[in-house]
């Protein structure tokens, strides 16, 4: 049963120009509502609290601008200019009985991530952010493998993947870094120390060094920025679930409840730039399957 409802957010002057497929009008697939969510064009209802929020910014572009005006730009441009609206929509027709389930899942663990942000719980924004990114960690390489014109060498390849990783999430982790353009990958990521307490700066800035490591630190202003690039996202996103939300005695160093000034500040940090990248690996994976 979902948890939330999907409401236009578009102006009236455009909505002439939606595509039948992404029309809320239509019974659109979980994918269309994803797609629309993570582009910036809906308002969102907690069926539970009766709460409801808009979400206005657009994931689908690094940096996540905000749409000022909602239109269906966002929704024509999420791929612009490998594919025009017309090809997803095609595609949105020959998919729309295929992983309904699949992405009512994934849909409903970003709809909380944005839910929870609302309330400004960042901690517990983290954790519906890792739920999704464990849930697509297989499922996005096999949808591509399944879709990949040369199916023997996407077949080799994950199986590459597997034998390098430990996990699921590392193997995600390296599949991404063969998925994406090196462009994308090496893109900087600066994480901004900028709260009023100058101890918390201090605090969640050593704790960041800490887990990225100085090789992958580009540049660095003691307590107030450390710029890294964004294929060491993921695996700061890992290391920190494991070392914070797991406590077990012994192993490597946990990050403690007293190492942690106020989580739901430290997350700010994480979780737009964790989404963000999410959600850049969706739409390539959204552009791979098109292709079929």
């Amino acid at each position: 049963m979902a948890n939330f409802s999907y409401h236009e957010c578009i102006d009236n002057r455009f909505l002439r120009h939606l595509k039948p497929q992404f029309s809320l009008i239509t019974t659109p697939t979980n994918e269309v509502i994803l797609i629309r969510l993570l582009v910036g064009t809906l308002r969102v209802t907690n069926l539970y609290s009766t709460d409801s929020f808009d979400q206005h910014e657009n994931y689908s572009i690094l940096g996540k601008p905000t749409n000022s005006l909602i239109t269906t730009k966002p929704i024509t441009n999420c791929l612009f200019p490998d594919y025009k609206i017309n090809d997803i929509c095609t595609y949105i027709d020959r998919t729309s009985h295929v992983n309904s389930e699949f992405y009512l899942h994934l849909l409903e663990e970003i709809s909380s991530y944005f839910y929870k942000k609302s309330k400004f719980s960042h901690t517990i924004c983290f954790v519906h952010l890792y739920r999704a990114l464990e849930y697509i960690s297989y499922s996005f390489p096999l949808i591509y493998a399944s879709i990949s014109r040369e199916y023997y060498g996407s077949f080799n390849k994950l199986k590459n993947y597997f034998d390098k990783s430990k996990s699921e999430l590392l193997f995600f982790d390296e599949f991404t870094k063969k998925l994406l353009d090196i462009g994308l990958l090496e893109t900087p990521l600066t994480f901004n120390f900028n709260s009023l307490s100058p101890i918390l700066n201090r605090n969640h800035f050593q704790i960041i060094k800490q887990i990225l490591t100085v090789e992958n630190i580009d540049n660095e202003v003691a307590n107030i920025s450390i710029t890294t690039t964004y294929q060491h996202l993921l695996k700061l996103a890992i290391d920190l679930r494991n070392r914070y939300f797991h406590f077990a005695v012994g192993g490597q160093r946990n990050i403690r409840s007293t190492d942690i000034i106020e989580s739901d500040v430290f997350f700010t940090l994480i979780n737009e730039e964790l989404l963000n990248w999410i959600s850049i690996i969706y739409f390539e994976i959204l552009g791979s399957s098109i292709e079929k």
